[in-house]
Formats: structure tokens, sequence, C-alpha cells
């Protein structure tokens, strides 16, 4: 694998595990019984939500908006404006409850004895895979481009170990290294 593409409006949206939410699958390494490993989507959440349980499960999620999300980890408040990024186990209890309609969040999902991920916000002109697994780049404007390729907002890009390709635009930057 070199990189593969998705286009964010032709992925049909899935259940949340706990039925209360949608999701759209970018990348995951999801078996035929849909076992993974790690998991990279993209999440509608409409009225305040509990968020499924992944015990096990290392959690990293950017708000894409609009406007900001007020969440509850295990008690605690916080508030994850657009492009923040926030981590946490699977194991917490969250509660999300968006500040406007439509609010979209993306969802790095990684089993904590298998993967490490870092998950951030770049407009870096170029960007590397590390050798220890995938990167995946989720374009986060219209005029987003990875290798001259035009993106459109959301779509996303996996990389294989060491590829490197050029960016214009901001992305998230999702990195995998496994342990």
């Amino acid at each position: 694998m070199t990189v593969v593409i998705v286009e964010y409006a032709a992925l049909p949206p899935r259940p949340w595990k706990n039925g209360r939410g949608v999701t759209r699958i970018l990348f995951d390494d999801a078996d035929a019984t849909d076992a993974w490993t790690w998991r990279i989507s993209i999440a509608e959440i409409t009225g305040t939500q509990p968020y499924s349980a992944y015990p096990g499960v290392h959690r990293g999620q950017v708000a894409l908006g609009p406007g900001a999300v007020d969440l509850v980890i295990n008690g605690r408040n916080t508030v994850l404006a657009v492009d923040e990024v926030i981590e946490f186990d699977g194991e917490d209890e969250v509660t999300a409850t968006p500040r406007e309609a439509g609010f979209l969040d993306l969802n790095v999902m990684t089993l904590r004895d298998t993967w490490d991920s870092t998950v951030q916000v770049t407009d870096a002109p170029t960007l590397s895979a590390g050798p220890g697994g995938p990167t995946a780049l989720i374009a986060l404007d219209d005029s987003s481009t990875l290798d001259d390729r035009p993106l459109a907002r959301l779509d996303a890009a996996l990389l294989g170990p060491g590829t490197t390709c050029a960016l214009r635009g901001r992305f998230v930057a999702a990195r995998l290294r496994r342990n």
C-alpha cells in the first residue's frame, strides 16, 4: 500500500456500537467479523449523546464542527473547539453535547496493547508516514490537495509506512505505530 484515497461523501453511515448515533468509517483493519485493532471514523453527534464503551482502546478525537462540543469525561467538563484534539481511554464515561446542529468529530481508536497513535492538525507542505504503521490524512478544507490531487473537505488518504506526500491545505494527521 502506498496511498489509498476515500471520498467522504461516498461512505455509508453505520450505527454506533451503542446505537445512539452514526459514523462513517474512513479506514480500519477490520476482518470479516468486523474485529479491528485500529479504526478511523467520522461521527455525527446530534443532541447530547453518550459514547460507546471500548475497553482496552485509546481514543483520539478532533472536533470538526460546526462549533464546539461540550464533553463530560468521567464527570469532568471540557469544551473542545473546532480543530482541537483530545485523547481519552475507551473505558472512560464520555457524553458529548454539540453547540451547533450538524456537528461532526473525527475518531482515532487503537487497541492499546497493539498500537500507539498520535493525532494532530497540520498545514505542513509535506508529510511522511513513519516506518511502524500507516498514517491517515483527513482534509479540513475544500481546497486541499495531496500530491496535486484535489480533495474535498473530509476526504481522506491512508499512507503506507514510509510514504511521503506533498500537501496543500489543513489536514488531520493520524499516525499509527505498532507496539
